[in-house]
């Protein structure tokens, strides 16, 4: 008999871990509550996030080589995916205020086997066609970018041929050892359950699953924004960074914590076009359209991926890398559902790090 498994929440980490579950054989079924149809404007932080997939940093980071393990499956998934015209790997160019924030980069990506480059502003302009004012720079080979709304709703279309029940509004009512129900009463049996909820876990929730109080706000703001042209890399600036998606250009991104409302604050709007017109003068013009995501952070800003108790799992807290950690959380994930071994760098990602909400 096939394991049964309900996810709930079918932003970028649960949709990633109903196609990876149904592709090991389970039966899944995904609730959201949302409807099916994902805009920058609603309420899922998926949607409204850019879209980076940024594993290395100019400092080491005790999960550096699990964030890298993800990227590698984004390239490796990719391939023959209803999603995979939305997913590119141009890497990307990183503009610092000092040689020591440049070094850093290529010390992380040689440590990791990795490649990293410095640039000047000569080769930037060459190399990308945008015009940059930098005397520090360089250029981080392991990056990429998914296309937010290309990829859920390609996520969505390939969970279906997969098998996977995807139920949209779907609003959970009540969770419970082996059970699902939703406001609307409908009852869902399950041998495993996955809450892969955001920000926007209810009391059902986080009475199931203690560890979801764990996770707190993040509100971040970004905007449209035209280039010159469409530009592969993504551009990293200090405070900033602009990522060209198919339909448009982003430049983001704030962070304020505790905060859930959507307001944006056309202040700190200008403080990003402010400080990319310091790098790239002329080059980053402002759409006027702008949006709030809400970010579910966790403590220490890596995920919480594990057992939550009585056959209920844990897959949230992402933070600032839902996107990039989004198949790894897949990979561990089914590893856990299926009794498969779980390594050691994936055991530290457990809710229970935390200790008693």
């Amino acid at each position: 008999m096939k394991k049964r498994v309900v996810i709930v929440g079918a932003g970028v980490v649960g949709l990633h871990c109903a196609v990876r579950l149904a592709k090991a054989g389970a039966e899944v079924t995904l609730l959201e509550a949302e409807a099916e149809h994902p805009q920058v404007y609603g309420p899922m932080a998926s949607a409204a996030a850019a879209g980076m997939l940024a594993p290395l940093e100019d400092k080491p980071s005790p999960h550096e080589r699990l964030a890298l393990a993800s990227l590698d499956l984004w390239r490796l998934w990719r391939e023959g995916a209803e999603w995979a015209d939305g997913v590119r790997f141009d890497g990307a160019v990183v503009v610092a205020e000092t040689s020591q924030v440049c070094a850093g980069f290529q010390a992380s990506a040689a440590r990791l086997g990795r490649h990293a480059q410095t640039l000047n502003a000569t080769q930037i302009k060459k190399s990308t066609g945008v015009v940059a004012r930098c005397v520090h720079a360089v250029f981080v080979e392991d990056e990429g970018l998914a296309d937010p709304l290309r990829v859920l709703t390609g996520l969505a279309m390939q969970a279906r041929a997969l098998g996977v029940s995807v139920n949209f509004n779907a609003d959970v009512r009540l969770v419970a050892p082996n059970v699902v129900t939703t406001h609307d009463d409908r009852v869902f049996e399950a041998d495993a359950i996955v809450l892969a909820p955001g920000v926007w876990a209810t009391e059902a929730l986080h009475a199931a699953a203690p560890a979801l109080k764990h996770v707190r706000p993040g509100k971040g703001q970004m905007a449209a924004v035209a280039l010159p042209h469409s530009v592969g890399p993504n551009l990293r600036g200090p405070g900033f960074y602009v990522a060209q998606q198919l339909e448009q250009a982003v430049l983001g991104s704030t962070l304020e914590f505790d905060r859930f409302d959507r307001r944006v604050n056309k202040g700190q709007i200008a403080a990003l076009c402010t400080a990319a017109d310091a790098i790239f003068p002329e080059q980053v013009r402002y759409l006027d359209r702008a949006w709030a995501g809400i970010r579910p952070m966790s403590p220490d800003g890596w995920p919480m991926i594990g057992p939550g108790g009585h056959g209920i799992f844990v897959a949230a807290g992402h933070s600032r890398n839902g996107w990039l950690l989004a198949p790894i959380t897949a990979e561990i994930m089914t590893a856990y559902i299926f009794d498969g071994a779980i390594a050691p760098e994936w055991a530290a990602l457990s809710p229970e790090r935390f200790g008693n909400a």
